[in-house]
């Protein structure tokens, strides 16, 4: 997750956080409200009907009036001292004790412990604040883990472009150094040097382009360029264009196309044609090596308008379940090799993954193990 991701969806589980409060400790502020209006009439209630109270049992009563008046005084007192004995045990249970648990719960925050929460608490104006306080814990632990996450993918990503630039860079210097030293000292070895030159200085400019793409991307920087455009023309001039390319490498490609030659979609064309050869040149790289066959299908989505679906299957070894769903990781290759004799710059498919979001489509992968891999998409219609 880039940072300006991060920045966002701090922004937006704040702002949810607040609306969560307020929501929740609304009804609980009103109840402590009244609570608190009925708090200050409650001691002049219970003087005036102890008062009355006690006017009817001097009238019942023989006793005279100084005596009366001590055993009343007595009596409030008593009865004051053992009501506030009452109120402080009940305040200290509803109130007091929450409150503590709310401070360690508050400590623990602090200390770094996001996801620790409250349990047991009553259900008035203080467990409305806790049950705030762990919807907040638990939207930090998110948070946090979000953050720990975009922190370990900076790392991977510098670790791979300072790799993955190294490697052919290096290997320039090295046959550079030859030629000066006088080894190529044949033509038939200086063109093998210089073609392997050639060869990891392409390589070179292809990672930096990718590079400067996905950067774009991920910085949410990208310009799109949508026009309307014919869903079968413009999909069958690909594919035509890359038919002759992937079978000039000695592939096989079949493409089948069942949409309506009416059909129009919003799009990209630049970016879907680069979501295209990303993920055909992936299929590539990965074909059985003696006979190398790609399958492409496209086809409507349910519903008349409503989008489009593409699968591009090989004819590979396949993926393991547990590496399938990092096939659109940055750098990330399922042969777990950073060798660059796969080919490819290891940003394609994360590249693809981006675009075609971007476009509000989706985008998978399947795989069986000898039976090849599928890479699909969908592209959505308004």
């Amino acid at each position: 997750m880039n940072k300006n991701k991060w920045e966002a969806f701090k922004h937006t589980h704040h702002k949810h956080g607040r609306h969560f409060m307020n929501q929740h400790t609304d009804a609980h502020y009103k109840n402590f409200k009244r609570y608190q209006k009925a708090l200050k009439l409650i001691p002049l209630i219970f003087i005036l009907i102890n008062i009355g109270i006690f006017y009817l049992l001097y009238k019942l009563s023989q006793l005279n009036l100084p005596i009366f008046i001590l055993i009343f005084i007595f009596t409030m007192v008593g009865i004051r001292e053992i009501s506030g004995l009452i109120f402080s045990i009940r305040m200290r249970k509803k109130i007091m004790d929450p409150i503590e648990t709310l401070k360690v719960g508050v400590d623990q925050i602090s200390r770094g412990n996001y996801g620790f929460t409250i349990d047991d608490y009553p259900h008035n104006m203080i467990g409305g604040l806790i049950e705030s306080f762990n919807k907040m814990s638990l939207e930090l632990k998110a948070a946090r883990e979000i953050e720990e996450r975009y922190e370990i993918n900076r790392k991977e990503l510098i670790a791979g472009i300072s790799h993955d630039l190294k490697t052919p860079i290096t290997s320039i210097l090295g046959y550079v150094e030859g030629i000066n030293e006088g080894i190529a000292d044949t033509p038939d070895k200086m063109k093998q040097y210089m073609d392997i030159i050639y060869f990891n200085a392409s390589y070179t400019n292809r990672l930096i382009d990718d590079l400067f793409l996905f950067s774009k991307l991920d910085i949410n920087q990208m310009e799109y360029q949508f026009n309307t455009i014919n869903v079968l023309d413009y999909f069958t001039d690909i594919f035509i264009e890359k038919k002759l390319q992937i079978e000039e490498k000695g592939a096989t490609i079949d493409f089948q196309c069942v949409v309506d030659d009416t059909m129009t979609l919003d799009l990209d064309g630049k970016m879907i044609y680069r979501v295209i050869s990303n993920i055909l040149n992936n299929a590539l790289k990965y074909c059985d090596k003696d006979t190398p066959e790609i399958h492409i299908h496209l086809s409507e989505l349910e519903g008349e308008g409503k989008g489009i679906k593409i699968e591009v299957r090989d004819n590979g070894p396949g993926i393991e379940a547990t590496q399938l769903e990092n096939i659109f990781q940055v750098f990330y290759r399922a042969d777990a090799s950073r060798n660059k004799d796969v080919g490819g710059t290891g940003l394609g498919l994360s590249i693809a993954k981006q675009l075609i979001e971007a476009h509000g489509g989706q985008i998978w992968a399947e795989s069986e193990i000898g039976e090849g891999t599928t890479i699909g998409f969908t592209l959505m219609n308004g």
